[in-house]
């Protein structure tokens, strides 16, 4: 039986003035005229009648403040909004030809939302350019004509060695194109750029050039001893690291670094490098992040001069630029490529350095506003003191809470996720980022602030889907230094973020927190909490217990985990995370994972789905209705999100795609008389029956085409070709443009 709370009464002001009115003749019969609205009696018995509506309203609230307050007792708080990041980059386009230092916290503006740099950094005024060598396939008809064209310069290089007395190895000569990185656009905010297999070289050469019209050597000057930013974003296509067991001696895996150089035009008779000495260096392999580098000074930012033409983008030196003006402007280049393997006898993983985006004059923001020395008063002694931050959500990672000593100095607190493990003398205050609510320990189990002792804070606030912007949306800065001639701009969306709880929610979530405590212990606990991962929407958990991506058998302490997000604006029933999103994920769970515990959070692996229906339309119905519904039908039953599925929940794993399924689906369509006929494929144009699902396959619909009558041929479908005639090659001929 279901428990429902009472109203305690549900009377309204209409019937509590009719209440009152009949009321009328039993006690007052002599007021007999008590229909005409302008009686000064009516106007008492109204007024009393809203004043008890007013009482009433506010007594059926007592239940809804006694369930609040409990689960408040609970000491379960809503989840906080999550703010949105991104990366920035800052162009001197028109600006003075000198080096602009920043510290972090400058404001960049995407409209109204308000974003701070997380980092600081000079901005240089150069403009840097990506070019890498992209190799010609060898078996192309190209190669071949290119080799016999520059047969003559590998015969030459022989002929030089032998006359020095060296060694005489065969040249193999390999050609490439110079190509220049592929920008993020709105269309395409995540194209992928593969370092190792793109490659000619295994390297990118990111090309200083000076603005335009300005001497080279004036800008050398300005950028000698300065700091430049490089901004890197991994493929957001890619896979996250899995979350391995912890030990006691744990080593941290190695990650293959990136190494960057500078040319060396010491060294005349071949292509030398210096490397660049490396202030920070984050995994941006791995996580989006801003590399800085220490230039030297201004006679060794320069590049080769070349007396032979056909030495310049040979061996090792940086590609070769094509475009004059571009070249005018070089100042120097800086090769970054992925270090060599230590030689440790043991063989390394394959190198995995996949790009979206690279840049100079990067910087990291995170949609927030900056709160400096908040007054929150003075301390009492008293146990169990709690203050008040004036501006909600706040950011947990930016929180610094001092309190004043009798000196006057300053004493820092320590953040805590639980009071009572802390000891009496511990300066720990807990924090509810949502209600902005400061607590400190009782003296036992943390420390109180004395009585009379100021506190101050210093905090970030802020958060929301509006911080999840586009390519370009973060164009302005109201910092006075950025206003003549810079330019900001994001190269890649914003990310992350995300609304705050509802207090509705938070009920709801309630007993799925009484169940799994916030900790990782059952399918069920991975489940409920990784549904909550705050900065993402989840639209759906699958959890699939000794189970490990990429191995058929039986993992013991591996837990895998599909995640699908409850949006995508390209394909709505079939949504793709990115890396950005299951790192995401990652993050939250792995505090709050058995240290033995090995986890894969992965997206689905969807099969190209390729499905031609016929079918006969019954009379009285709109054909175009109908085939439109079947298309609208077989799309949800298909999805991978509720209502996908036959349990409506979305398409279960490893169960088996049948045409049978998909037949029945359509007959219960309004109008469809009767299947005539079906064709399915998957990843082809062949027809199949069946297909047996495993793992994180899930069946995406990629093509549809539904029609009274016969079904189609999945090869007309496809647009392929059926073989029986005589075979037509159409062959593109390029032309020159012709020019006068």
């Amino acid at each position: 039986m279901p428990l429902e709370l009472p109203v305690l009464d549900d009377r309204n002001y209409e019937q509590l003035l009719d209440d009152a009115k009949r009321r009328i003749p039993s006690h007052t019969p002599e007021w007999t005229n008590f229909d005409v609205e302008s009686d000064p009696g009516i106007t008492l018995v109204q007024l009393f009648a809203f004043l008890t509506d007013s009482l009433l309203y506010r007594a059926n609230r007592i239940p809804e403040r006694n369930r609040l307050k409990f689960l408040q007792l609970l000491g379960v708080p809503l989840q906080a909004a999550a703010a949105a990041e991104g990366i920035v980059a800052i162009r001197n386009e028109r600006g003075p030809v000198q080096a602009l230092s920043l510290k972090p916290g400058v404001a960049v503006m995407a409209g109204n939302v308000r974003f701070l740099t997380r980092n600081g950094l000079t901005v240089l005024p150069v403009e840097g350019q990506v070019y890498y060598k992209r190799p010609i396939d060898a078996d192309s008809p190209r190669h071949a004509e290119l080799t016999l064209q520059f047969d003559a310069v590998r015969q030459a290089r022989l002929a030089q060695a032998a006359a020095t007395g060296a060694s005489t190895p065969e040249i193999d000569l390999r050609f490439y194109e110079t190509m220049s990185l592929k920008l993020p656009t709105a269309s395409e905010p995540n194209p992928l750029f593969d370092l190792v297999n793109d490659t000619l070289d295994g390297a990118v050469y990111v090309a200083l050039l000076a603005p335009k019209n300005v001497a080279l050597d004036a800008v050398r000057e300005a950028i000698a001893n300065k700091t430049l930013s490089i901004g890197v974003v991994p493929a957001l296509a890619d896979d996250a690291p899995p979350l391995l067991p912890q030990v006691r001696s744990a080593q941290r895996l190695p990650v293959p670094a990136l190494v960057y150089e500078m040319p060396d035009v010491s060294a005349t008779s071949s292509a030398r490098y210096s490397r660049l000495r490396v202030i920070q260096e984050p995994d941006v392999l791995s996580q989006v992040g801003v590399v800085q580098l220490e230039l030297p000074g201004a006679t060794s930012l320069t590049t080769w001069e070349f007396g032979e033409p056909l030495d310049e983008g040979s061996g090792d030196y940086p590609p070769r630029l094509e475009d004059e003006k571009i070249k005018a402007r070089l100042l120097t280049w800086i090769r970054i490529k992925v270090a060599a393997p230590a030689t440790t006898g043991v063989q390394s993983p394959p190198v995995i350095a996949r790009l979206s985006w690279l840049g100079i004059n990067a910087a990291q923001v995170r949609q927030s506003v900056s709160v400096v020395n908040e007054q929150l008063g003075s301390g009492t002694g008293e146990p169990d003191q709690s203050v008040k931050l004036a501006n909600t959500p706040v950011i947990v990672d930016s929180m610094r809470l001092e309190t004043q000593n009798d000196d006057s100095t300053w004493q820092l607190w320590r953040l805590t996720d639980d009071l009572l493990a802390a000891d009496g003398n511990d300066l720990v205050y807990a924090l509810d980022p949502e209600a902005g609510e400061i607590r400190f320990g009782d003296g036992l189990r943390g420390a109180r602030p004395a009585a009379g002792q100021r506190i101050r804070a210093g905090y970030e606030y802020g958060g929301g889907v509006a911080g999840n912007v586009a390519v370009g949306a973060i164009n302005a800065a109201p910092d006075p230094r950025l206003q003549g001639g810079y330019k900001v701009e994001n190269p890649v969306p914003t990310w992350g973020g995300d609304e705050g709880e509802t207090t509705a929610e938070g009920e709801r979530n309630i007993p799925l927190y009484l169940r799994h405590r916030d900790r990782l212990v059952t399918a069920q606990d991975f489940k409920d909490v990784a549904a909550r991962t705050p900065g993402v929407d989840v639209g759906r958990v699958e959890v699939l217990p000794l189970f490990k991506p990429a191995r058929s058998e039986s993992s013991p302490g591996v837990v895998t985990l599909m995640v699908v997000p409850e949006y995508d604006a390209v394909r709505p029933r079939w949504p793709a995370p990115d890396r950005l999103f299951l790192q995401t994920v990652c993050d939250y769970l792995d505090p709050r994972r058995l240290i033995t515990t090995e986890v894969y959070v992965r997206g689905p692996e969807y099969l190209d789905v390729y499905l031609t229906v016929g079918l006969r339309v019954r009379e009285g119905y709109f054909r175009d209705v109908v085939i439109q519904d079947v298309r609208t039908r077989l799309e949800e039953y298909l999805s991978a999100l509720a209502p996908g599925g036959p349990d409506a929940t979305g398409w279960p794993l490893s169960r088996r795609l049948m045409k049978k399924d998909l037949e029945a689906a359509v007959t219960r369509v309004a109008g469809v008389e009767y299947v005539q006929s079906m064709q399915m494929g998957v990843g082809s144009a062949a027809d199949i029956d069946a297909r047996d699902l495993t793992g994180l396959q899930l069946p995406r619909l990629a093509k549809l085409g539904v029609r009274e009558g016969e079904a189609e041929s999945l090869a007309g479908l496809l647009g392929e070709t059926t073989p029986g005639g005589p075979a037509v090659e159409v062959l593109p001929v390029p032309v020159s443009r012709t020019k006068c």
